[in-house]
């Protein structure tokens, strides 16, 4: 079984060639869940199924949240691969600039019995946002 724990640059820009472009089996036994109502939660979730990448944009867009790279921080510090694609972009500033960001994507495979985790974790996840979606809207037909 391969270790998950890739520390380098601080756990600042790891890439697939950490893993030398090899995708980690991971179990239950290397991972953490963060909470269903966590904006961690949501970072995970949008990263699932792998192969998935998430953006700082992307996240902000859906949760409101711009600090995308401290959850992926703290679900690399429970054992998650993720790893980091940096692109770069034509801005649509007046005067024309390419600006430098990541995208993130979860780099593994995982063990049947995480493989079922994940999917009761995606579930309760959607749950909730479902929930929380539904109690916004019945708030705003109040108003």
């Amino acid at each position: 079984m391969i270790n998950s724990k890739v520390i380098r640059d601080n756990r600042r820009h790891i890439t697939r060639a950490d893993y030398n472009d090899t995708k980690p089996l991971l179990g239950s036994e290397h991972v953490l869940f963060p909470k269903v109502c966590s904006l961690q939660a949501r970072a995970l979730r949008r990263m699932l199924p792998t192969g998935l990448t998430l953006s700082h944009r992307e996240f902000d867009f859906a949760s409101h949240s711009y600090r995308l790279g401290s959850f992926i921080d703290q679900l690399r510090d429970k054992g998650w691969t993720i790893v980091n694609h940096d692109q770069v972009a034509l801005t649509k500033d007046t005067c024309k600039r390419t600006a430098k960001f990541t995208r993130y994507e979860l780099f593994a495979e995982f063990t049947p019995e995480l493989a079922e985790r994940i999917a009761a974790f995606c579930k309760a996840v959607d749950d909730f946002e479902a929930r929380a979606a539904a109690t916004a809207q019945a708030k705003g037909a109040k108003q």
